[in-house]
């Protein structure tokens, strides 16, 4: 039985249902009923999330360390970073804010990423694959709690805001987090996780 329903696939806008064809290299398959991408073939799929993610993570460490921006006000430089604005909050008495924010914008993010990095290494190496299981429903689940596109979003209303009465200085950590924030949209818009689960049968079978 679950070998037939893998022979189909649901539409994720409209759920037309459609029978799964092979498709060539670098080609895509499209809803007959509303024309979006159902799914693509992908070549080099665990190597090129690896290195993907790897970078990802590497710029979250330099968003995390590093000033988003500098502000000017009359002479006055003020450094504004991810520590500075979660002190803010907590010194302001919003605790609860805090340790929600704590989790959408730091602790996911840095997790996802992490998470990812050990399941595609695992895959390549085609090792553990109970624990790869586990760790792809996991990050299935708290992908969508990741917040920083709207993080990256805010910031940006926050310098229009700004900009009338403070001079705005873009800082290091601003453009890794637009590195890691494109990186992100560019990786879940092409990549479903359809297709890396196709990639854990291909590698381990049905396990």
């Amino acid at each position: 039985m679950e070998d037939r329903l893998d022979r189909f696939i649901i539409c994720p806008k409209c759920h037309t249902l459609h029978r799964k064809i092979k498709l060539h290299y670098g080609t895509k398959a499209l809803c007959r009923n509303c024309n979006s991408v159902i799914y693509r073939h992908h070549k080099n799929l665990i190597d090129n999330l690896l290195a993907i993610n790897w970078v990802s993570f590497i710029f979250l460490i330099v968003t995390y360390t590093f000033s988003i921006m500098k502000i000017n006000f009359n002479g006055v430089y003020q450094h504004l970073n991810i520590v500075l604005i979660f002190e803010v909050i907590f010194d302001s008495g919003f605790y609860l804010v805090g340790f929600i924010l704590g989790f959408l914008i730091f602790i996911f993010p840095i997790l996802i990423n992490f998470i990812m990095i050990v399941i595609l290494t695992f895959m390549k190496l085609k090792r553990s694959p109970y624990l790869v299981k586990r760790l792809l429903i996991l990050v299935a689940k708290i992908s969508p709690w990741s917040m920083l596109d709207i993080f990256f979003i805010s910031i940006l209303i926050s310098m229009v805001k700004l900009f009338n009465y403070a001079n705005v200085e873009l800082d290091v950590a601003f453009g890794s987090l637009s590195i890691v924030v494109f990186l992100n949209i560019l990786t879940f818009k092409r990549v479903k996780f359809g297709a890396i689960w196709d990639e854990y049968i291909k590698i381990y079978g049905r396990v």
